[in-house]
């Protein structure tokens, strides 16, 4: 597994509520730009993280995330997999990443909208499967393929 973090910005401000960025936008794109293409398109999951105050709470505690997850371990097996959603090959997909029409209007809209590799579109079809794994759904809905496009690289 490999986690990365970068900061908005050079300065590291530029989404905070409470300092303001001093870079301009030559700098930002120039900063942001480090990274080859080749080389984010190998990273599935891209989170924006927010500043947290007192008053932000989770809907859900950490123990109700664990049991979800073990469910969603259950079903995978329950389905036959030998492995993880995010370690299934090329064929895996195709037996265990069976979508609904509408979900396969939305990629087939994404891969024309966001000129998709392929390796992105299996990256999506597997993130999607594990959404629908936690969210107990037998195949994958269009919420569980809007939710997975979300987690994409915004250019």
């Amino acid at each position: 597994m490999f986690v990365a973090a970068q900061n908005p910005c050079p300065c590291g401000n530029l989404l905070s509520k409470t300092k303001a960025c001093r870079c301009t936008e030559v700098e930002i794109k120039r900063y942001r730009n480090k990274l080859s293409d080749p080389f984010l398109d190998r990273i599935d999951l891209f989170v924006v993280m927010q500043e947290v105050s007192n008053t932000d709470k989770s809907d859900i505690s950490s123990s109700e995330m664990h049991q979800a997850v073990l469910q969603a371990f259950e079903r995978q097996k329950q389905r036959g997999q030998k492995r993880l959603n995010g370690k299934l090959s090329e064929e895996e997909i195709e037996t265990y990443c069976v979508m609904s029409a509408d979900a396969e209007t939305v990629i087939d809209s994404a891969v024309g909208k966001f000129g998709l590799s392929h390796r992105s579109i299996a990256s999506l079809k597997k993130i999607a499967r594990t959404i629908a794994d936690l969210a107990n759904h037998a195949r994958i809905e269009k919420s569980d393929i809007l939710e997975a496009l979300s987690y994409r690289r915004r250019k």
